[in-house]
Order: structure tokens, then C-alpha cells, then sequence
């Protein structure tokens, strides 16, 4: 009992010295500042909402044709006058339209209205509808045709899956119907363009990429992919001009992250850059 009142007496010392320099912060900070009690009586003039700022968009005012913002548009690299026979269906992952630098529109914008259509959802009720005519699937698989070898006219239209790898194979793997069509695959070497972004390995493409290159191959139309592609480079060059840099591939940021295990590194490499990258010539 003793103990305890010992203790109790010497709390009470400690809370009476600590007093006087509570008291002298207390006070220099009121003379810094208003305390919140002398604002009191102007919180109540502040307008709870303020209805002239109800629409104002805080985003910079963006192209209605590419989709991309007015300062960096890529509308004067578009082709005019695309004539092609077949028609393009691109479904697209809700997420996609999240994104900031998508290629979508830049297909959309360079295709005539009827030959270019573009439906969000994961599961598509109506896709029974759109299966009206001869369509193929552009999509990798045992039992997809290389679209080189796909005689002009065959398909009257194509179906290509747009999101990341995994998005599209959910979306492939939740509509049934896909699964039933013919398939149709690329394999060209040729490298993506879309180097901004980081591609899975070096034979991925961005979905303008891929559409571009399977309906020249499939209609033997020399130069279609150049023009189609034509403001996805204008973008990256912008993006560039910015500050952005080359990405190489996932595949090749697994055999870095490997080598920094090894040698015992603790911040380990993301998205590594391309070293020798030519911005000048790109």
C-alpha cells in the first residue's frame, strides 16, 4: 500500500512540472495560428456544395476521335480511306477502358463504322447474333490456322479478344461460343511497336497490332499494317518526346530478376529498359 501511494506521489510531481510547459505550448501554438474555436464562426459561411463545380471534368479535355488527350492527339497519323473486306469485332475487357494508353481507338478511328465494332462485357448475351455470317477467332491454339494460309474471302469477319492475357483467356473461357469457332493465329517474328508497353515476350502484340497484320495477311494486302499502326507509333514517339522509355519483355525481365537473385540484389528489376534503345530513329 505504501509502494502504491509512493508511486501515485510521484506521478502527481511529474504531471505538475510537465504543466507550466503544456501551458506555454499550448499558447504559442494558438499565437501561431487561428484555433479551430476562433474559426467557428466562419465554418458556417462555407457552402456545403458548391454547384458550379457539380459537372466540371478535372481530366484533360481528350479526342473524341483518338481517344487520346488534345495536347498529345495522334489524329494526323491516321490513314484515311481504309478499304478492307472484312469486319472486325473486338470484345473488349471492362478494365481495358481504364486504361490510359489504349489502341482500340486508334483501330476504330482508322476502320470504316460498318467494318469496325467494339463490345465491353465479360459474357455477351448476343453473341449468337453477331455469328451470322462466316467469323473466325483470332486467337493462338493447337488448332488455329496461320492466317497466311487463309484464303482471301473465307471469313467474312474476324473476332479478336482485347485485355491482357489472362482477361482474354477468361473471356474465352466464359462464352462457350467462342470456343466453337475456327481459330486463326499469327506467326510473323515481327516485333511490336507498343514499346511503352510491357509485353508478355517479344512475339505479343498490342490488339491494333494483331488485327492489323491478320487482315493483311488474310486479304493479301500489302501495307495495311504500316497504316493502321501508323498512330500507335506517333503515340509511343510522344510518349517518348515525354520522358517515357522502351520496355523489353516480361520474359526478359524473369531472366534479369534470376541473375539479381543470384548475385544476392534486394530491388529487383520490374520492367527493365532497353539499353541500346534508338529513340532518334524510332
Amino acid at each position: 500500500m505504501i509502494r502504491w501511494v509512493s508511486r501515485m506521489f510521484r506521478l502527481l510531481c511529474i504531471f505538475s512540472l510537465l504543466e507550466p510547459v503544456y501551458s506555454l505550448v499550448l499558447s504559442f501554438s494558438l499565437f501561431r495560428k487561428p484555433s479551430i474555436f476562433a474559426m467557428d464562426g466562419l465554418l458556417h459561411e462555407l457552402p456545403l456544395f458548391d454547384e458550379t463545380l457539380e459537372n466540371t471534368n478535372l481530366k484533360r479535355p481528350t479526342c473524341s476521335v483518338c481517344a487520346r488527350p488534345k495536347t498529345v492527339c495522334v489524329c494526323c497519323a491516321i490513314a484515311k480511306e481504309i478499304v478492307i473486306s472484312t469486319k472486325v469485332i473486338v470484345l473488349q475487357h471492362p478494365a481495358e477502358q481504364n486504361r490510359q494508353l489504349r489502341t482500340v481507338p486508334l483501330l476504330k478511328a482508322a476502320l470504316p463504322d460498318e467494318k469496325c465494332a467494339v463490345v465491353v462485357g465479360k459474357r455477351f448475351a448476343n453473341l449468337k447474333d453477331m455469328l451470322s455470317v462466316p467469323t473466325a477467332l483470332l486467337f493462338p491454339g493447337k488448332d488455329a490456322v496461320d492466317c497466311s494460309n487463309v484464303s482471301p474471302g473465307t471469313y467474312d469477319q474476324i473476332i479478336c479478344l482485347d485485355g491482357t492475357w489472362p482477361q482474354a483467356r477468361r473471356l474465352y473461357q466464359k462464352n462457350p461460343l467462342l470456343q466453337s469457332l475456327p481459330k486463326v493465329m499469327l506467326s510473323s517474328t515481327r516485333k511490336s511497336v507498343y514499346l511503352i508497353h510491357t509485353q508478355p515476350t517479344v512475339h505479343h502484340l498490342s490488339t491494333l497490332e494483331s488485327v492489323a497484320r491478320a487482315i493483311e495477311e488474310m486479304e493479301r494486302l500489302d501495307g495495311l499494317e504500316d497504316k493502321l499502326i501508323a498512330p500507335l507509333k506517333e503515340m509511343v514517339r510522344t510518349q517518348f518526346k515525354y520522358g517515357a522509355c522502351a520496355h523489353s519483355t516480361q520474359q526478359e525481365a524473369r531472366v534479369i530478376r534470376k541473375q539479381e537473385i543470384k548475385n544476392g540484389e534486394k530491388n529487383l528489376t520490374v520492367a527493365p529498359k532497353i539499353c541500346d534503345f534508338n529513340y532518334d530513329t524510332f
